[in-house]
């Protein structure tokens, strides 16, 4: 694991903030649900070729954006050259970005643990990226049994599993309120960019 602490300058986190804004006029934010029929407490859309959906047929990739029934928005050159610049980082030079999953979570957004395995092929580093209000970010191990740490994400930093790291359990345990003033409404971005295949 890497954690790259405020390595997104100010102007380059407003820059990346705006694209999403763009994103989301074109492929709007929704609220998946689980296999089971719960509501995930973040909001979410993609961009790229792919793009991840969760339903009561489960967990999965699709190219066609579920409520728009349209191709996701194009990834923007920024995210997908600063993704590979980061995976260089961890000797990954021919990583393909593929998906851009953008997670807003407001206040009282979470994410449980979980395993980022709904992907092909399971070894490309995942690259992600934090903007707005700070969170405290859990991180286990490949068991979900296992002994979980937690990392607080801030503005700007960029964190990356990779290697064995990158089936280890993950999640998002809470939001400090009102810890950065990037975003107008407040709450947390997630970027998180992955190789599909």
């Amino acid at each position: 694991m890497i954690h790259a602490k405020g390595i997104l300058s100010r102007d380059l986190q407003l820059e990346i903030l705006e694209l999403t804004r763009n994103i989301a006029l074109r492929s709007p934010t929704f609220i998946p649900t689980t296999p089971n029929g719960n509501k995930l407490n973040c909001e979410m859309t993609s961009c790229g070729k792919y793009g991840w959906v969760s339903d009561r047929f489960g967990y999965r990739y699709t190219e066609i954006h579920p409520q728009t029934k349209e191709k996701w928005t194009e990834m923007p050159e920024l995210i997908s050259s600063l993704a590979k610049t980061f995976a260089s980082m961890v000797d990954e030079y021919d990583y393909v970005p593929e998906t851009c999953l953008i997670n807003y979570y407001k206040k009282t957004g979470k994410l449980g643990l979980h395993q980022d395995n709904s992907e092909f092929n399971l070894k490309p580093a995942i690259i992600s990226i934090s903007l707005g209000d700070d969170a405290t970010f859990l991180v286990g191990g490949n068991k979900r049994n296992d002994v979980v740490q937690e990392i607080l994400l801030r503005s700007g930093d960029v964190f990356i599993l990779y290697g064995e790291s990158r089936l280890y359990f993950h999640g998002i345990k809470k939001i400090a309120p009102n810890t950065s003033d990037l975003l107008k409404n407040g709450g947390r971005l997630n970027l998180t960019i992955r190789q599909v295949k």
